[in-house]
């Protein structure tokens, strides 16, 4: 037992004044006697199975052992200097193998160069959910398959732990190439490289030494710590230490302010999550941050006492030094709010947030330790006790809790900004992590309309209630609000009450109480709503289908890779028409059953849509929307902003409408599974349209620019304008069942191929229906009454050849002909045509011709070789054509002309590049043309 006792000051001269070689080894019996007194207390808060940990640690990486946890073999780097088992050590060794023996065997080579715990293990906050983070210290020359050796049994030694109770990691650490900024250890606590100094300063304060050699920094007096990289040379040149003795960390002489900046963005990070855990670090670094450049380290507190004596008098405890200094920085900032929270912090982390932390007797201990600290420090009486009550909070408390809580995250969030802002160069790049955080924070902390935010002190909440009530309130201007109550309140006693959440919309309050903790199968949830009618055990299946999703898919804490790239969208519910029973509308019959476009009044039964989504961030949203369109922003978002590849199991849908609901789920799955198909993945050379009905409207889909968006049309008339439109690129249409269900129009684009010019006729009882769909999917109509179906398919066979044969297309182009045929029972199929040889006489040939001028188009028309010119004619140029057509008939038989070729500019077509021309631009004229003459 070491017992408190107090020693003389020591004082190390500077370079060129007196050292005393006698100090520099008293110095460092001091240190090691206060890392065993930090040992001794770690051994008895562990379990006396537990305790065999520690004393075996050294010995099974001073030898490799077969018999003992750890082996791998016999040439795994293994011996450490200045160590040799204890007789006690050795008899705790043949406990666990009998036939152990200890050889001491005479050697120079010592690849183990020390072995150090660090973190709160050494500290009062120690619990039995800690872990125990070790520094493996090996020697820098050793090659990369001896340290593949070394991890392979640091993690055979954790395995072991693990079987003891314990949670141990072992960073193997290289100590030059860590004095070098090089291979920093990323541990739980702290986020590596962006640390290095701050992680440095924790070990110093934190470490107890277990074997090997001493870190140099022991050595290195108060007094000369900015100078300490010319110290330690000083002590070796001078030959007042030898330096295979001492293991170089480095010390504090040129602390980047990067540091604090990254540092208090990894504990914003942290506390996100254990916010009562990582609020002392954050208070912490902002005390340092408003010292620099002259911070005065905790260690360098630690390394005072040693050299003043008083080190075994004074409480050096690791979190009480943390504790004391945020104090003092808050006292002196007149801080009250953020101290009385600072000293809540330091309580739970002392006392454990449940009793299962420790055994009785340690809580007792601890509790009189915390009392002689309120002493001490001056607490109020009534300060202890209401700590207490940690462990009887309920969600209101919590949420309460929660507010002052991202109050001061937010608070230390602006500090570190403006300290980057006054101390880290503008142009300086930081770092990737930096970046990650920094995404992470914003994500979490930023509050907008229908995002739920998650209450960081919910795994707080020990008391779980078992009534709540959701009340609508209808506001000024009309809209309505949501709120949740505790217990039983009604819409007629809400003055009486003070909610624990608002919300605008009942989906937000539903997703709210369920990711906070506030769910379970035996809740009593009491709704009042004058907008909404849900049955009670419709609201508990809505809420058990909620929670199965939120449960299965959600997140809350993502890996820092995961901001690498950019958020998306992993998961929606759609829960469709809830709490809406419109019987009366809903339950009338009709042979065309499309739940988008029911009946002959085209009613959809797609009324509201509340959606949930959950985001790759850890984000969870909510939102409203109403009708087809509503239904339709939301599958159009979810394929837009959802990762790849999209999977139909992305998306969950819940409907409860009365004799609808299996018909309403069933059409969205049908229009989501279409919506995946044809546009979850981009297509480089075609684009899909997609063409459904809504109502009494048709919807376009179509990804433009790899964004997928719909339009609304109208009427039929309007639909088939639409297919009429030009097209970027080849465009084939894939139309639902519902839409233009009578006309050959399915069949058509059936066959539809890319670079092929495709002519339909069907030849009725007193017209010929003629479609052309073009080589991008562009669609020509037109009704010619009581043509001869063989002089149609002459003259827009001419028509289009002689398009095509001018080579006025990117690639070259072929035509496909074919018959339409309607059978009696109304089904429509078709049959290719072979043309005729086209007779050398043809009847009349007509080209429009034209060239652009800065007065406009110059037009010149040859009817059979005679040119009718702009020029001569003017605007009248159509009507002379016309008048000299008619000297060749024969009687006064009125029948159509047909324009037999157009040469025109692209300015005609109103389009800037011939990349946009296409064939439905000369169908468009001809017909414009013709229309004027067959008038």
């Amino acid at each position: 037992m070491i017992r408190p006792h107090l020693e003389r000051p020591i004082h190390l001269g500077s370079p060129g004044e007196e050292i005393s070689i006698q100090d520099l080894k008293t110095i460092r019996q001091r240190f090691k006697r206060l890392n065993q007194l930090r040992e001794q207390r770690v051994q008895e808060f562990l379990q006396p199975r537990q305790q065999v940990f520690l004393e075996l640690l050294p010995l099974l990486f001073h030898g490799n052992f077969p018999m003992l946890p750890g082996f791998i073999s016999s040439t795994t780097p293994a011996g450490i200097p200045e160590y040799n088992p204890s007789i006690q050590t050795i008899n705790t060794a043949k406990q666990l193998a009998k036939n152990f023996t200890y050889t001491r065997t005479a050697s120079h080579l010592y690849p183990i160069e020390g072995l150090f715990l660090m973190g709160s293990v050494g500290s009062i906050a120690f619990s039995k959910t800690s872990d125990m983070d070790i520094w493996l210290c090996h020697q820098s020359n050793l090659s990369l398959n001896a340290i593949d050796e070394l991890q392979k049994k640091a993690t055979a030694i954790e395995n072991w732990a693990a079987s003891l109770g314990l949670e141990v990691h072992f960073f193997l650490m290289d100590s030059r190439q860590f004095l070098l900024g090089e291979n920093t250890p990323i541990s739980t606590e702290s986020s590596g490289q962006t640390q290095h100094y701050l992680l440095l300063e924790e070990f110093y304060r934190t470490a107890i030494y277990i074997a090997g050699k001493s870190p140099a920094w022991w050595l290195v007096p108060p007094h000369e710590e900015s100078n300490y990289t010319g110290y330690i040379k000083h002590l070796i040149d001078n030959l007042f230490i030898p330096e295979h003795e001492f293991i170089d960390f480095g010390g504090f002489d040129a602390v980047p302010a990067e540091e604090f900046i990254s540092a208090t963005l990894w504990h914003l990070y942290k506390a996100l999550h254990s916010p009562h855990k990582s609020l002392l670090k954050l208070l912490l670094m902002e005390c340092y941050a408003s010292e620099y450049p002259q911070t005065e380290w905790l260690c360098q507190d630690i390394k005072k006492s040693v050299y003043q004596g008083n080190y075994m008098t004074v409480d050096l405890d690791p979190y009480l030094l943390i504790y004391q200094k945020v104090e003092k920085y808050l006292q002196k900032a007149h801080s009250h709010g953020r101290l009385a929270l600072a000293r809540q912090c330091f309580y739970l982390k002392v006392m454990g947030a449940s009793d299962n932390t420790m055994d009785s007797r340690t809580r007792t201990l601890r509790e009189t330790y915390m009392q002689s600290i309120a002493k001490n420090q001056n607490w109020s009486t009534s300060t202890i006790d209401n700590f207490k009550y940690q462990r009887l909070w309920n969600i209101k408390k919590a949420t309460s809790e929660h507010a002052v809580i991202v109050q001061q995250l937010t608070h230390c969030y602006r500090m570190i900004m403006g300290f980057a802002r006054d101390h880290v160069a503008q142009n300086q790049e930081s770092s990737n992590d930096l970046k990650l955080i920094g995404r992470k924070l914003h994500s979490f902390l930023e509050k907008k309309p229908g995002k739920i935010e998650i209450i960081t002190t919910r795994a707080d909440v020990h008391t779980k209630e078992t009534t709540l009530s959701i009340v609508e309130n209808r506001l000024p201007g009309g809209n309505d609000s949501w709120t949740l109550y505790l217990k039983n309140v009604q819409a007629t006693n809400t003055a009486d009450f003070e909610p624990i959440q608002k919300s605008r919309t009942l989906i937000e309050i539903l997703c709210w109480l369920i990711i906070n903790g506030l769910y379970n199968k035996h809740l009593q949830l009491q709704l009042s709503s004058h907008s909404l009618e849900i049955l009670n055990e419709e609201l508990h299946s809505i809420l058990f289908q909620i929670n199965l999703f939120l449960t299965r898919n959600f997140n809350d804490d993502p890996s820092l890779e995961t901001y690498q790239t950019l958020k998306t969208q992993l998961n929606s519910l759609l829960i469709v028409n809830m709490g809406i029973s419109d019987g009366d509308n809903l339950c009338v019959m009709s042979e065309r059953s499309d739940a988008l476009s029911y009946g002959m009044g085209r009613q959809c039964f797609i009324q509201t849509i509340d959606r949930v989504s959950l985001s790759s961030w850890g984000e969870i949203t909510t939102s409203q929307t109403e009708g087809a369109e509503g239904l339709f922003n939301c599958l159009t978002d979810i394929i837009n902003n959802s990762k790849k590849p999209l999977s139909l199991n992305d998306l969950k849908l819940i409907c409860h409408t009365p004799a609808r609901a299996k018909g309403i789920l069933l059409r969205i799955e049908v229009v989501f599974s279409t919506l995946v198909k044809l546009f979850a993945k981009q297509h480089h050379n075609h684009s899909p349209r997609y063409i459904l009905p809504g109502g009494a409207s048709f919807y376009v889909f179509q990804s433009v620019n790899k964004v997928l968006s719909y339009k609304e049309i109208k009427t039929k008339k309007l639909l088939l304008n639409e297919l009429a439109s030009p097209q970027e690129q080849f465009s084939p249409v894939h139309f639902d069942p519902a839409v233009l269900e009578n006309t050959p129009i399915h069949l058509i684009y059936a066959v539809n191929k890319p670079q092929v010019i495709q002519f339909f006729y069907h030849e009725g009882k007193a017209d010929t229906r003629v479609f052309i769909v073009d080589e991008k999917g562009a669609l020509y109509t037109q009704i010619h009454s009581k043509a001869n179906s063989s002089h149609l398919l002459k003259q827009y066979s001419t028509f289009l050849e002689s398009l095509i044969n001018r080579n006025l297309f990117e690639t070259l182009l072929t035509i496909e002909y074919y018959e339409i045929k309607k059978s009696p029972a109304g089904v429509y199929s078709y049959n290719p045509v072979q043309l005729k040889t086209a007779s050398s006489n043809q009847e009349l040939s007509l080209r429009i011709a034209g060239e652009d001028t800065p007065k406009g188009i110059i037009y010149s028309i040859y009817c059979n070789e005679k040119e009718f010119s702009s020029l001569d004619h003017g605007n009248q140029v159509f009507y002379a054509v016309y008048q000299h057509i008619l000297q060749f008939r024969n009687s006064n038989i009125s029948y159509p002309i047909h324009i037999t070729d157009i040469d025109l500019p692209l300015s005609a077509f109103h389009i800037d590049s011939p990349e946009k021309l296409q064939t439905i631009h000369y169908l468009k004229y001809k017909q414009k043309i013709e229309d004027k003459f067959n008038v």
